[in-house]
């Protein structure tokens, strides 16, 4: 075993600190973040599951469906007021859901807005 100076066996007293307090920060800062993309992603599944069942759904089914999960999940009013339900016609008959919103993760020292923009279509 190597001893230093001070005859102490080379283990530091912050290493396990910092790590901690890194662990911490990531933590801190990390799970705003990933609650921004998980709302994002479960708003995402429901418009190409609408677009999946198109088929027998109307425009106005699809679109209360998706004003229910927005204000489930507690998107910003923006979301539902971007959104646009169209319907392709000819021999590649297809529907497209789309809708633009933002969402501002704010921190000490952090502050970032995320501009989400869910997309989804599907074959008829």
């Amino acid at each position: 075993m190597v001893t230093g100076p001070n005859g102490r066996a080379g283990k530091g007293s912050s290493g396990c600190l910092m790590t901690l307090v890194v662990f911490g920060l990531v933590i801190y800062f990390g799970i705003p973040v990933a609650e921004v993309y998980v709302r994002q992603y479960t708003f995402s599944e429901e418009m190409r599951t609408d677009a999946r069942l198109a088929v027998s759904l109307t425009d106005a089914v699809i679109r209360r469906r998706l004003v229910d999960k927005a204000d489930e999940l507690g998107l910003p009013p923006e979301a539902i007021k971007n959104l646009k339900i169209r319907r392709t016609g000819g021999s590649d008959r297809q529907i497209i859901i789309d809708t633009e919103y933002a969402e501002t993760v704010t921190r000490p020292f952090f502050s970032y807005r995320f501009t989400i923009r869910p997309h989804a279509d599907a074959s008829l």
